[in-house]
């Protein structure tokens, strides 16, 4: 975990984040029920809404107990700044990027979803954990997971027709 982040901008995205999750709530509860499926579609993304809300009140507790980043330590270095911070904000630009192209691609449907959101997760995970040899196959094995998993539980399960080929 990166401890070099300050903990205002950790509350901030996560306040933001419980914002956005709760206009999408408050968006969904006018949603018909289904006709063809039992669930209706206002559950998936009231669920998904609610689940990011609990993540992001457990990133503000985790933040709000974290010291402060430009508090020193006892011998004077001032803590959470270092080098890094121009290094995590490149990766971060990329890591938008991707997704950028991920859409893009996706948009295009040049492949399955499966296919697209594998590679993606290949490329962005891979990208963030510095490419290491030795998480290479973690990597792979949960892009492969996630991106056949999606497409199987949405097309198979929600019956929703996925972007893509």
């Amino acid at each position: 975990m990166i401890e070099s982040v300050d903990r205002r901008v950790d509350i901030a995205v996560a306040l933001g984040l419980i914002v956005i999750c709760a206009i999408a709530l408050f968006g969904t509860r006018d949603l018909p029920p289904g006709t063809f499926e039992p669930l209706g579609s206002a559950p998936v993304p009231q669920a998904t809404a609610a689940i990011i809300i609990a993540l992001c009140t457990i990133v503000i507790a985790r933040a709000s107990r974290r010291p402060h980043a430009n508090s020193r330590a006892p011998d004077g270095v001032i803590a959470g700044k270092d080098d890094s911070d121009k290094a995590n904000a490149g990766r971060a630009v990329i890591t938008v990027l991707l997704t950028i192209g991920y859409i893009a691609t996706i948009h295009m449907r040049l492949a399955t979803f499966a296919v697209l959101t594998t590679v993606y997760l290949v490329l962005t995970i891979g990208w963030l954990s510095r490419f290491k040899p030795h998480l290479l196959p973690a990597i792979a094995a949960t892009a492969l997971v996630v991106g056949f998993g999606c497409q199987f539980i949405f097309t198979r399960v929600f019956i929703v027709d996925l972007p893509g080929l």
